[in-house]
Order: structure tokens, then C-alpha cells, then sequence
């Protein structure tokens, strides 16, 4: 895997709904205006980062991501009261050499939802790994920056100690990308350019 090259990628995290593609709802939004600190930290052999976040409205919000559920939570529910995160944005950056996970990983576009907006049964049965994540706007040193405008196909692969998870995607340039999400490493890997005759979508 490790020929492919690693792709800078903006993601879009879904925790309470399979969307397929995209949406906000402007009365949730919050936008970033700076990561005041982060740091990563293994949690009960968990790998999380921790962010305060100063939005662009001035409120202070501290974030935990996990990075093995694929999930952003608030680390400090009493600041937001019957309230939940959902619908991140976030840059996951080609380089690896930073001071630690979190400075690799970016919020810059989160939700904060009244938990009753939540359907309930997610609780329970959250969506699977592949639905949690997908690509929202990538570039690599060959492809300039390119929007990710539908999701032709989508499967979870489990590689022994890791899974990977395997995204076909139509760009705005009208093009096809195989993109792969290796879990463990938080990269983004670029396979190949991928012919549209494939997925009959013309």
C-alpha cells in the first residue's frame, strides 16, 4: 500500500445518517476560526486527539476525535448541554511529520445538534465505518485540488490488523478516483484513476 501516494484530504464525517453526499444545516454550523491546542493520547488502547476550538463566532469548543469509530464527540457535554457533534469537516493532511495525530487532523466545519434531531435507533446501530467518512475535496502532488461531487461505490476491506476503507468517487472535472482510507494510519491513498464505463452512470 505504501507505493500509492498519500493524498491531502478534506473529509466529511457523518456520525447519525448515511448521506450521500454533503449537506449543512446553517443553524447548527460552526465554523473554526483557530485550534487554540491539540494533542493525541491513546485511551484504553484507543487512539484520540483533543482539540479546543475558538469558532468564528467566538465560542470556545472542546472536540475529542476517535480516531478507531471514526466519531467527533464533545469532550465537555455540560458546556453543550443536550447537544451532540455531527457533520464534521476536517483536513487530514499528506504530511506525517508534526508534533503528534492531531496537528494532522484539522476540524474547520462542525455541527453542534440538539440531541433531539438524533433519530434514536442510532444509538444503538451507528453506521458502519464506511459510512462515517468519505472524501469531500482532495489533491496530490500530480491531481490540484478536486471536488469530490458523488460516491459511485463504497466497501469496507478488513486487512489484518487494520481495515481499509475503499471509495470510488466522481469529481467535479468529471473524472474517477479509487481513494482508500487506511484506518490505523489515518492516510488517504490515491489507487488509481478508475474508466466511467465501469459504473454505467452516463
Amino acid at each position: 500500500m505504501n507505493k500509492f501516494p498519500i493524498v491531502e484530504m478534506l473529509a466529511f464525517y457523518c456520525r447519525f445518517e448515511r448521506l450521500r453526499k454533503p449537506a449543512w444545516r446553517p443553524e447548527f454550523v460552526r465554523q473554526m476560526k483557530r485550534v487554540r491546542s491539540c494533542h493525541s493520547k491513546v485511551d484504553g488502547g484507543v487512539k484520540k486527539s483533543y482539540y479546543s476550538v475558538e469558532t468564528q463566532a467566538g465560542e470556545i469548543v472542546n472536540l475529542v476525535y476517535n480516531e478507531e469509530e471514526l466519531t467527533w464527540l464533545l469532550e465537555s457535554p455540560d458546556a453543550f448541554p443536550g447537544h451532540e457533534i455531527d457533520r464534521v469537516l476536517a483536513l487530514i493532511k499528506r504530511h506525517k511529520h508534526l508534533p503528534s495525530r492531531a496537528h494532522r487532523i484539522v476540524p474547520y466545519r462542525f455541527e453542534i445538534i440538539p440531541k433531539s434531531l438524533v433519530n434514536r435507533k442510532v444509538w444503538d446501530t451507528e453506521p458502519p465505518l464506511v459510512n462515517r467518512v468519505q472524501p469531500y475535496r482532495f489533491q496530490t502532488g500530480r491531481i490540484p485540488s478536486t471536488q469530490a461531487v458523488d460516491i459511485a461505490t463504497r466497501h469496507l476491506e478488513n486487512v489484518m490488523i487494520t481495515k481499509h476503507l475503499h471509495y470510488v468517487v466522481e469529481t467535479d472535472r468529471g473524472r474517477f478516483y479509487h481513494l482508500v482510507f487506511i484506518l490505523d494510519e489515518s492516510d488517504w491513498r490515491l489507487m488509481q484513476e478508475v474508466d466511467e464505463q465501469f459504473f454505467f452512470v452516463k
